[in-house]
């Protein structure tokens, strides 16, 4: 072992048994695990496998967790699996780049694809040739490179997750004409992406992304269902022409109140305050509520509900879930059928029969749930 190595070793030894004080820097933990990474790697590949790893053709399903694997090894693992459908990789710090088309074109029933915690993971190789994988997903990847990402995806995908990953404002330039569900949570990105060319999209989740400000081609979308919940630095202009069909998930009643005060805007079946952080609000006094069945407030710390909850005319279920600091219920709509109250102790206690401040409000309603 050469001094260099000797050293790292020390320094990852000192850091562990909190020695150093202020003379260890982070940044010299970190170069010293790196490179203590990296010797481990060359010292894997260049060692001498007898016998390799052989699965047997008619394998449906593989999940690979915490091992040591290279990136020829996973190569030679997964030639010829031509009946694999599932093929999770987790946790393994050993692998760069995925295997080549030439080893994923004969994966032809394989459907779904998960990569998570792979740190070291820079390049999906030749994935474009798994011409029948319809869902994609890629957690805690920091390494992986998605710059044109798109362009190494198989046109046949579906479904694409990212999560706590670096994306590129290019990753979807490229074509995916089948694309219906996508989710980006938890990720760094650039400021501005382009969406509007991926018309097959129904279904948009956008969570906790603080670089996001455009989202352009947004209002060309025909989509079924949205999300934005903390995306705090989105521009009010990208969704002024959003229509969204049937459920829209919110966490800004800022944002929120601009779709409603669009014009033309129809307010979808199912509609979600998540995380809201204002202690009050009203609804856009103007919107046409009468579209919507279904109000869910879900994890938020406003202190009171919407005064104006009677201009949703048709609402039939109306769900409080987490929600600590509500107290009390305005007045209803008369077409309520349905209560929930979760996790929100003060109103549930607000709506006791028979004494709770309350409880004449929803005596009414056929159907209650307090838990």
């Amino acid at each position: 072992m050469d001094a260099d190595i000797i050293s790292h070793l020390q320094t990852i030894e000192s850091s562990l048994e909190g020695e150093g004080g202020e003379m260890l820097v982070k940044e010299d933990v970190i170069k010293a695990w790196i490179c203590c990474h990296e010797e481990r790697i060359r010292l894997i590949c260049t060692r001498n496998i007898g016998m390799p790893l052989v699965l047997p053709s008619g394998l449906c399903r593989l999940d690979l967790s915490s091992c040591i694997i290279t990136d020829g090894a996973l190569a030679v693992c997964l030639d010829g699996l031509t009946s694999l459908r599932h093929l999770s990789l987790k946790e393994i710090m050993t692998l760069t780049t995925l295997p080549s088309q030439d080893v994923l074109k004969q994966l032809t029933k394989l459907q779904y694809l998960c990569i998570d915690s792979c740190w070291c993971l820079r390049s999906l190789g030749g994935l474009r040739a798994a011409t029948h994988l319809s869902e994609i997903s890629l957690y805690s990847s920091p390494s992986l490179d998605l710059a044109r990402g798109s362009d190494f995806m198989p046109l046949s995908l579906q479904t694409l997750d990212i999560r706590r990953c670096v994306v590129a404002d290019d990753l979807f330039d490229g074509d995916l004409p089948h694309l219906k569900r996508l989710f980006l949570m938890w990720c760094r990105s650039s400021s501005t992406s382009s969406i509007g060319h991926l018309t097959s999209l129904e279904e948009l989740s956008l969570r906790n992304l603080q670089d996001l400000n455009s989202l352009k081609g947004l209002s060309l979308l025909q989509l079924v269902s949205a999300h934005f919940t903390h995306v705090p630095n989105l521009d009010m202009k990208c969704i002024s022409q959003f229509r969204v069909q049937r459920s829209l998930s919110v966490s800004s009643l800022v944002m929120l109140n601009h779709m409603l005060s669009a014009e033309a805007f129809t307010v979808p079946r199912n509609l979600v305050l998540e995380g809201c952080t204002e202690q009050s609000f009203p609804f856009e006094e103007s919107a046409d509520f009468s579209s919507a069945n279904n109000l869910l407030f879900n994890c938020c710390e406003i202190s009171s509900l919407p005064g104006n909850l009677k201009c949703f005319s048709c609402l039939t279920t109306l769900q409080i879930v987490g929600c600590p600091n509500i107290s009390s219920l305005p007045d209803l709509p008369s077409s309520l059928q349905h209560i929930v109250v979760e996790d929100s102790e003060l109103l549930k206690e607000s709506c006791r029969s028979p004494d709770g401040q309350s409880w004449p409000k929803i005596e009414h309603i056929r159907s209650q749930l307090f838990s």
